[in-house]
């Protein structure tokens, strides 16, 4: 089994290149980069019309010109100009690789310039001409949003690795800036707004469905109409990366705009470059089917016995209201004994204790002591506040007991949540996590019964410097900071090392299949099976040929369909007449589905079997693990096959293992411990679970 990345195998015609493009090169001093800068919005006034500028990496700033074009006279006039007295301009050549002797521009840069072109005007009159002049290629999805307060824009971006990434940015109008500044007190968020009327100005090209900077042609500056990079306090521009529920949210989704931007460098820059995702064969599969949270027996087993405490510390009706909730939450489902619930205005040793409070935010407005107080060896307790009491539900709570039960765990010093004998490990295994606030290691030595411990090993303490520093090494970078994409270490009992490193590349689905099997559920039905009689005639023809047998919720379909007669249906009301008769996910409505698919070329909707979801979502199911050498491997977690729906919020993010020194490759050993379901509640996680553990460890309080 292969799958695919993000990652691009590109292919240059440097020649072509050349023959059609001029590159010219411009480096600063006196700033580290480009971002912002005004001079660039001269190549596309009247003196300058670049097809493309590019200026993500460090002093370096690039502008494309369409041939032909007087070179001297370009170069001439651009040094000339005032703007540019300080920088160094020189032309530069295309090229495949960086180790080209004569000045150039190569590799992802060249790429990445490229790309920006794909957004460059298109019109016939060369004065319009412009490039976004956004150093990368910004794409408006939200279309529709143009006239409102804000647009979230996709960034399309090439790394130097060759990984094409969309990120979503939120660029508002001028005007709900200053609307917002106008209106708050927080001098913080103040100061962030002044900081982003600062920014480049920009305005929607509907030519081309980009973003493109404000130029002095445009006339004055309509504060309704110009949008400047800045965020909405509190809320995070984001979408799904991938969404096939419909075509437009596939589009909109960040994986079907990776997609789109490759289906536009085949039409329009094939001449120049070759692009392709990157192929990697799988070596290992572990399907996810470890859901202990969806089992109310296995929870109720776990809490057996168990006192459980509320403490209310606010004492008003709203927390009453929440009281009750987690009660009946509780009780009969997974506490049997309503003796076991119990009330009081502390929090008791070897409960777990749901501890009612105020937010964070209130205690300071009100100056008062905030009634947070973190977990010990002794009491284990999960804070509930009551500005989230519309907000509890039944999965809320739910995640709230499986945290209390891993700090449970963390108290008696023995896996419950996880079979470790299950894994046939010997001796002592060891999972290390660079604690940020100390800068220093935490460890978790984890015994074959399931047994562990964990040691804080403080760089002041000499007995253990030694076992400390060992780690450390492994752990920082040449400045003695952590290592940005290290998760952490794993030590087997035979002192072998793997690092864990979290990569910017992901695993894509099948986007082309995706694509086609939408655009077949949204085509509409043939012209001669349209009607009531038509289709009637189809599933008595599928109950003839091939059901084979009576079938009563057949015949109600088609009697339904024969009343309708000359009536034309749509795709939607002929599926609504199907659902309503054989259900859904019954194995006639199944087998009816393909019948109408194979032999009359009709898809009503997106397959959803497991020989399909295997075949189209093979890079966002289960454990896969690949790519081992003697001292590299990679890996990702996706989600479940029976919890896909019609998205995936998030993309699937491939780590790297490496065994250090002279160490072997021992991870693949440690798979089955991403199969669980308590690290993030109905998910897997990415990271063995040993790591959460020590997450919470670090969050414990002193006992007192």
């Amino acid at each position: 089994m292969s799958i695919s990345t993000n990652r691009l195998k590109i292919n240059f015609d440097v020649d072509a290149i050349r023959d059609d493009f001029v590159f010219i090169r411009f480096s600063r001093e006196r700033k580290k980069n480009w971002n912002g800068a005004a001079e660039l919005d001269y190549f596309i006034g009247k003196d300058f019309n670049a097809d493309a500028v590019m200026f993500q990496y460090g002093k370096y700033a690039y502008a494309m010109f369409k041939k032909p074009v007087d070179v001297y006279q370009l170069l001439e006039g651009i040094r000339v100009n005032k703007e540019f007295d300080d920088n160094a301009v020189t032309e530069v050549f295309p090229s495949i690789s960086q180790h080209d002797p004569e000045e150039c521009i190569c590799e992802a840069w060249l790429a990445q310039i490229l790309l920006n072109s794909l957004s460059s005007s298109k019109s016939r009159f060369a004065k319009y001409h412009y490039c976004n002049l956004t150093g990368s290629l910004l794409l408006v999805q939200d279309f529709e949003g143009k006239n409102k307060d804000y647009l979230d824009v996709a960034k399309v971006t090439l790394t130097s690795d060759y990984l094409l990434e969309v990120k979503i940015v939120r660029y508002r109008t001028k005007i709900s800036i200053l609307a917002e500044l106008k209106k708050t007190n927080d001098n913080k968020r103040k100061e962030e707004l002044k900081n982003a009327l600062e920014k480049p100005y920009y305005r929607v090209e509907l030519a081309t469905n980009s973003l493109r900077r404000h130029l002095p042609r445009d006339g004055e500056v309509d504060a309704k109409l110009i949008y400047i990079e800045c965020g909405l306090k509190g809320k995070k521009a984001s979408a799904a990366f991938l969404d096939f529920s419909n075509i437009d949210r596939f589009y909109k989704s960040r994986a079907g705009i990776l997609h789109n931007v490759i289906s536009k460098v085949s039409e329009d820059l094939s001449k120049y470059i070759n692009v392709g995702f990157h192929n990697i064969e799988v070596d290992e599969t572990i399907e996810l089917n470890n859901t202990l949270l969806k089992k109310p027996e296995q929870l109720r087993s776990l809490l057996d016995n168990q006192l459980i405490n509320i403490t209310d510390k606010i004492k008003n009706q709203e927390s009453e209201d929440l009281i009750n909730a987690v009660k009946i939450f509780l009780y009969p489902n997974y506490v049997t004994d309503e003796k076991l619930i119990s009330y009081s205005k502390k929090d008791k040793e070897g409960a777990l204790n749901f501890r009612i409070i105020h937010t964070e935010d209130y205690y300071e407005k009100m100056n008062l002591e905030d009634e947070y107080i973190p977990s010990t060896d002794l009491i284990y307790r999960q804070h509930l506040t009551i500005k989230s009491i519309e907000a509890i539900t039944n999965a809320t709570l739910k995640t709230s007991i499986k945290e209390l039960l891993i700090k449970r765990d963390i108290s008696t010093r023995t896996l419950n949540l996880f079979d470790w004998a299950k894994l046939k490990l010997t001796g002592v295994w060891t999972f290390a996590a660079w604690d940020e606030n100390a800068s220093n290691v935490i460890f978790m030595e984890i015994f074959p019964d399931g047994s562990f411990q964990f040691y804080k090993i403080d760089y002041q303490d000499i007995f253990n410097y030694q076992k400390f520093q060992k780690y450390r090494e492994l752990m920082i970078d040449s400045y003695g900071n952590k290592i940005k994409t290290l998760e952490g270490l794993v030590i087997s009992d035979t002192n072998d090392i793997n690092q864990i490193l979290c990569t910017d590349e992901v695993s894509l689905p099948d986007l082309t299949k995706i694509e086609a099997i939408i655009n077949e559920v949204n085509t509409e039905l043939p012209e001669n099976k349209r009607t009531g009689t038509d289709l009637a005639a189809l599933l008595q023809e599928f109950m003839t040929k091939v059901f084979k047998k009576d079938s009563d919720e057949l015949i109600l379909s088609i009697e339904e369909l024969i009343e309708l007669g000359s009536s034309e249906l749509n795709k939607t009301s002929f599926r609504k007449v199907l659902n309503d008769k054989l259900g859904k996910n019954t194995n006639v409505a199944s087998e009816l589905r393909q019948y109408l698919l194979t032999q009359h070329q009709i898809r009503l909707s997106f397959p959803k079997q497991k020989e399909s979801l295997e075949d189209l979502f093979d890079a966002s199911l289960n454990i896969r693990y690949f790519g081992e050498t003697a001292k590299e491997a990679y890996y990702f977690v996706g989600g479940r096959r029976e919890s896909v729906q019609f998205s995936f919020k998030d993309a699937c993010h491939l780590r790297k293992i490496v065994a250090v020194n002279d160490s072997k490759l021992i991870f693949s050993q440690l798979l089955p411990t991403m199969d669980t379901d308590f690290v993030r509640t109905g998910q897997s996680t990415v990271i063995p679970f040993p790591f959460k553990y020590i997450r919470e460890y670090k969050n414990f309080g002193v006992a007192q």
